[in-house]
Formats: C-alpha cells, structure tokens, sequence
C-alpha cells in the first residue's frame, strides 16, 4: 500500500457543484479533467491544480467514515476511493516513483472522497473534485518530467474512466 506523506502534500479537495442529474447517465462512474494547471512561485514549480469533472448515474460516489470493513478496509485497493498514481520519466522509460521511506512501494496522492449519495429519488450526480498537489512527490525528489493518472471507484466498485495528464516538465 502506498503510504501518504499529508505533511508534506498540500491537498486540497472540494467538491463543487455536487447536483442530481436524470438518471440516465450510465452506473459506471465517469471522469474527465476541466483543468490541469501548474502553479509556480518565485519561478520555480510548486504545485499542480487539478479540476476533474465526475458523472454517475446512480450516485454511489464516495464513502462514510464508517465504511471501514472489507472491501474499503485500510490497506484494501478500495479503501481510497480517487487513485492518483504518479509517474516520472527517465531516459524516456515512465515508472512509478518509489518511496523512498519503503522502497518496495510507489507514491501516490490516493484519497478517499466522502459520500456524495443524493436523498430522494433520483440519485444520478455530477460535479467537480478539486485538487492541489505538491509539484515534489517527496521532500527532496525533484523529477524533471512526470505526469499523473486517474482513476475512480464507486460504492459497487465499478472503475471509471483512467485519466492521464501530458508529460509535464518541472523546475525546482
């Protein structure tokens, strides 16, 4: 399991613009990205803004706190329900970045997306999920190139769509 460094990853999520659709949009989750931005300070890159559009038919998006037995257990594939896998390229070959901390394992800025089920009848949801990223997956890893995946599971572990974003180069 890949672990989370929260101190040093400033993440924001917002979820924005949370309303029922008819539901006639499909039951497997669907996502798109409205912005990929990067943000720089004193001319240096310091964080990546995501914007990534959401659509579900039947609303099952996100989970409660209480959801914590198998299959969303810690240390399941679903107990994150946003995966966001990061990539750096070297010599032109792309691979998950190792943490440094367990080697045997890669970063990651996974997140668990609190329940977003509407009340009533129709439960078809779209919206937006709202992420600022640290440019630097790790203190003191300054990768040159990398680029970033995404991918959502809804209650009934459909997956969505995988979103890449392009090779983005970085200064730090």
């Amino acid at each position: 399991m890949a672990q989370k460094y929260s101190i040093f990853i400033f993440i924001l999520i917002f979820i924005a613009s949370c309303k029922q659709e008819a539901n006639k949009d499909s039951i497997i989750p669907g996502i798109s990205f409205k912005l990929v931005e990067q943000l720089k300070l004193k001319g240096k890159d310091s964080a990546v803004n995501f914007i990534v559009s959401y659509v579900d038919g039947d609303g099952d998006i996100g989970l409660n706190t209480e959801d914590t037995i198998s299959p969303f257990n810690e240390g399941s594939p679903y107990y994150n329900n946003l995966i966001i896998e990061i990539f750096q390229i070297e010599n032109g070959i792309a691979s998950k970045i190792p943490n440094p901390s367990f080697p045997a394992d890669t970063l990651n800025y996974n997140e668990r997306i609190v329940n977003l089920t509407p009340t009533g009848k129709s439960k078809g949801i779209s919206g937006e999920i709202r992420l600022l990223l640290k440019a630097s997956p790790y203190i003191g890893l300054f990768p040159d190139s990398m680029y970033y995946t995404f991918q959502l599971y809804d209650r009934a572990l459909h997956k969505s769509n995988k979103l890449q974003t392009q090779v983005m180069r970085f200064e730090f």
